[in-house]
């Protein structure tokens, strides 16, 4: 699967992860999931992290899955193959 469909894919997870969708009033949902990098509590939606400390923790997990593949650069993103590995590997 190219990088551009992993990038894709890292988005869609995103908007799983944040309640909010690819554009918002013209800024890209991934410009600022990356602007607020230190708050990783502030970017997940909160009427589903707030459900449960494990639900919590899993989302962060797969947050930090979709940041590597929504990553600047192609050649840093994985594959998707290696996109489910790491997903399997959260449960």
């Amino acid at each position: 699967m190219a990088a551009g469909n992993v990038y894709s894919f890292g988005v869609i997870l995103l908007e799983l992860l944040t309640g909010k969708p690819a554009v918002t009033d013209g800024m890209e949902l991934v410009k600022w999931v990356l602007s607020n990098p230190t708050n990783q509590d502030y970017i997940l939606d909160f009427n589903v992290s707030r459900t449960s400390e494990a639900i919590r923790n899993h989302m962060l997990a797969i947050l930090n899955i979709a940041l590597v593949c929504v990553s600047t650069s192609p050649e840093a993103r994985p594959t998707m193959k290696s996109v489910l590995e790491m997903l399997l590997n959260t449960r």
